[in-house]
Formats: structure tokens, sequence, C-alpha cells
């Protein structure tokens, strides 16, 4: 009798793959949805398995595993209800850290490794020290160098700007950029708070490691970190009203983010999806949201890939 769920990843993985390939589809783009799959599948077990010998066990995961995975492959229908609209109306993005996670960019929960390492206990002495919130942003601006675009990036790049006009990332990386550099894309960079000269821009609202200040002034060059409740430059809300974006009809792509900070939901997120009502779909990899409506469950690269048309 086995004492750790985990001994079943690698042969529940196994199945999986096999799974996955015999319906035609790829094992390296589902690789994140089959470790969600294993992990919320191992949870829902509760305590029962503790009495069940491990054949047992083993096939209780595989079943909850396999489910959820057929579940997100069988989404086609929400997939060409998102691509029409976007065919029909183009579309806005808002990224967040999840566009770039096949890139390897850390989360949230592994930058604390860099926060230690520059001498910061925490988010708040960062900000309070210019010296080390600089080490940081230089800090992390080594790791985006070794790193490259995702799919993600590419696929986002290539629909620009014929249907998707506006970019708007909560990402301090410069992969949208390093895309639209090696398909030879020209993209209108807003990384400080200044009036945008021209349309169809990418807005990076939080900090950008093309933009590594010693003072960190919001607008100014200055990141926005983690504990924080958002920031959107006055300059955007400006264009909003100024190109009448404000009542122009499109589709909304919220991609990799979890919408909590504050001042984005309300000034990004609600004007967008709700003022007036838009259609808008929540790219992401929480299987939680399966089946829920605007919910689309994926990775970044395998439902953009799904839901944009390039050409």
């Amino acid at each position: 009798m086995t004492t750790n769920l985990d001994v079943f990843d690698i042969p529940v993985k196994q199945f999986l793959e096999t799974h996955i390939k015999a319906i035609g589809h790829s094992v390296i783009e589902l690789q994140p949805v089959i470790n969600a799959a294993i992990i919320v599948s191992k949870s829902q077990l509760g305590d029962s398995w503790r009495t069940q010998n491990e054949r047992l066990i083993r096939s209780r995961v595989e079943r909850a595993a396999v489910t959820y995975i057929d579940a997100v492959l069988g989404q086609s229908k929400i997939w060409n209800d998102c691509r029409e609209r976007i065919k029909a109306y183009r579309s806005i993005v808002l990224a967040g850290a999840g566009l770039s996670y096949d890139s390897d960019i850390p989360l949230t929960s592994i930058l604390k490794d860099v926060l230690k390492f520059v001498g910061a206990k925490d988010w708040q002495e960062l900000r309070a020290d210019p010296a080390k919130c600089l080490a940081f942003k230089k800090q992390f601006g080594k790791i985006c160098a070794g790193k490259n675009p995702s799919k993600s990036h590419e696929i986002l790049i290539t629909n620009y700007p014929k249907y998707i006009f506006e970019i708007l990332s909560l990402n301090w990386d410069d992969l949208i950029e390093k895309a639209a550099i090696a398909l030879k894309v020209v993209v209108s960079k807003q990384n400080v708070d200044t009036t945008a000269l021209t349309t169809n821009c990418l807005w990076k609202f939080h900090g950008d490691i093309g933009n590594i200040t010693q003072d960190n002034i919001p607008g100014q060059g200055g990141w926005i970190f983690p504990d924080e409740q958002g920031y959107v430059f006055e300059s955007f809300k400006k264009y909003v009203e100024l190109t009448n974006l404000k009542s122009e009809l499109f589709t909304f792509l919220i991609v990799g983010y979890s919408e909590q900070e504050k001042t984005i939901y309300d000034e990004i997120v609600t004007l967008m999806e709700s003022n007036p009502p838009r259609p808008t779909y929540r790219i992401g990899l929480d299987l939680k949201n399966l089946n829920q409506p605007s919910h689309i469950v994926g990775t970044a690269g395998f439902i953009l890939n799904k839901v944009l048309v390039a050409g």
C-alpha cells in the first residue's frame, strides 16, 4: 500500500500522453494541461484511497484525469464561437503572466527567489530601497535575455494588427517584442505614460525590461509589483476617448491573467467587457473553469492557435 499519491504521476502521465497521441493532438502543447489534470484528479480522491490497493487508486486517477483532458479537447464550440467573433469584430488582448508561461518566465511564487537574491524580504522593502529595486529589475532582465518567444507570442504578432488591434500586456518581459522582431512586424510600444502618436499599440502599464530606471515611478518607467493593485496610464484613458475605442465593438481576450488587481479589473476589464457589453473570452489553465461561460481552458499557445485566424 502506497503512502504517497505522487508515485502515480509518471504512469498516469504516460497513460494520458498515449491517449492524447491516439486522438491526434500534440503532447508537447498539452503538457501543462496534463500536469494540472493529474494534480486535480489526485486532490479529488479525498482520504478514501488510503484503504485501496495501488491498482485501483491509479485507475481512479487515470479516469478522472482523462475526463479533464477530453473536456479541454472538447471545447470546439467555444473555440469556433470565439474565432468567428474575432473575424467579425477584431479583438483587444489583455495579457498576464500565463502568456509567458511556456517561455519559462518565472511566475510570482518563483520570483521570491529573485527578491531574496537582491536582499529584499518582500515587495514592500523592494519598493522602499532604490538600489535593491534596480538590482531586481536588472536581474529579471538577465533572466529574460535567455528566453525565447513561445508560440503564444508568435500567434499574437501574426494576428496583429489585422485581428488584434491593441495589446495590453501586464508583463515586464519583452517576448512580444522579440516575436515582432523575428517576424519583421513593426509594433508601436507605449511603456511610459505619454500620448500615443499612433494607433494599434502594445501597452505596458506595469513596466518593461526595455525601460529599466533607478526611480520606480508608475507611468515613468516604474514597475508595478505583485502585491499592488495594478496601474493604468492616464494616456491610455485619454486614448480610449480620443479614438472612440470606448464605444467600439470588439472581442475582448483575457489571456493568462487572474483578474485579481482591482485597478486593472475596474479600469480595464469592466470597461472592455461590460461598458458597453462585448463578447469576452478568458483563456487560462484552471480546470475548474471548464464549461463556464466565457472561459476557454488550456495553455495560451494551444488555445490561441484554435481561436486566432492569421492571414
